[in-house]
């Protein structure tokens, strides 16, 4: 496992963070401490607050970025460990299971983000508009990493936010704005991988098609073979270009997805962990708890029961 510190850890001043830091601040104004996440009048833009640190939470981190204000977070991509903090962001171009905990917040200074839900077809709208030439790394790298963000980057944001207090000009600026804010990520140092990954949706449809079909039919049986074949690859490209997309192989994808999505059902009422494991997909409850506890620490009742009486930070 790697642990890597973005170079951003310690809070990171600038004229443009102190002042999304404020904005952002004002729209938590009258909001409980338990509520985490405000939503705004653009569908695709939230903020999230957080008053104290929270426990290591895994999920399914869907195409977004989530630019850091204030405090200091730490995300598991793969078997990568990175710590980051004030000025840095978060991206992932695809559907990723990922774990995430906030590290340092509290009331005085909260931890605080910007989260901006991301569409292929916009970026790759993007790329072809504005000509941008997207290099092919020798190495590879996945679908979801750490960027620091320049100054530029958080003065556009500062503009869209700003934009939210003049709803006449928000339906005919904001997409320009958006559209400034999808070149700086393109563009960034690591905007590659955005890019690539972004044209790969198009360009070799095969591993879109392959995570499809596993977040759709997540509890049936996967045989590789059957699915190289329906997405018209073979076996060994699928799983190497899965892999490299994903940090993990494509049974892999599907073992974390199928845990996630039995937390949900856990937590949603009254049901028996034999019954959940049989309904995302497992023939035995003795290896579903087994696997459980090594994805979340705890067999599925000994964290229902901790859940129960700490608040579950998503």
């Amino acid at each position: 496992m790697k642990i890597r510190n973005n170079g951003n850890i310690s809070v990171l001043h600038s004229a443009p963070l102190d002042l999304l830091r404020a904005e952002v601040l004002s729209h938590f104004e009258n909001i409980p401490q338990e509520q985490h996440d405000v939503p705004t009048a653009l569908p695709y833009l939230s903020f999230i607050r957080f008053t104290r640190p929270t426990e290591l939470s895994r999920g399914m981190l869907e195409p977004s970025m989530c630019l850091v204000l204030q405090g200091t977070k730490k995300v598991l991509i793969g078997t990568e460990i990175t710590h980051y903090g004030s000025g840095s962001y978060v991206l992932s171009a695809i559907d990723m299971p990922i774990s995430g905990q906030v590290v340092e917040a509290s009331v005085a200074h909260p931890y605080l983000g910007i989260r901006i839900d991301l569409d292929a077809k916009e970026i790759a709208a993007q790329i072809i508009e504005s000509k941008l030439s997207i290099p092919k790394n020798s190495h590879s790298h996945a679908g979801a990493y750490v960027e620091e963000s320049d100054v530029e980057l958080q003065e556009a944001f500062l503009r869209l936010l700003r934009l939210l207090k003049k709803p006449k000009d928000l339906a005919a600026l904001a997409p320009l704005v958006k559209q400034e804010i999808l070149y700086r990520l393109i563009t960034a140092k690591d905007g590659d991988v955005l890019g690539q990954t972004v044209l790969a949706h198009y360009q070799e449809k095969g591993v879109n098609q392959a995570i499809h079909w596993i977040k759709t039919n997540y509890a049936e049986p996967m045989q590789i073979e059957k699915l190289a074949k329906t997405v018209s690859m073979s076996v060994s490209n699928l799983h190497h270009r899965f892999k490299a997309i994903t940090i993990m192989s494509p049974l892999q994808y599907q073992k974390q997805i199928r845990l996630l999505e039995a937390r949900k059902l856990l937590l949603s009422g009254n049901i028996e962990a034999a019954t959940v494991a049989f309904k995302v997909g497992y023939e035995s409850p003795s290896q579903f708890s087994r696997e459980y506890r090594r994805l979340f620490g705890a067999s599925p009742l000994q964290d229902m029961e901790y859940l129960k009486h700490h608040e579950l930070d998503r």
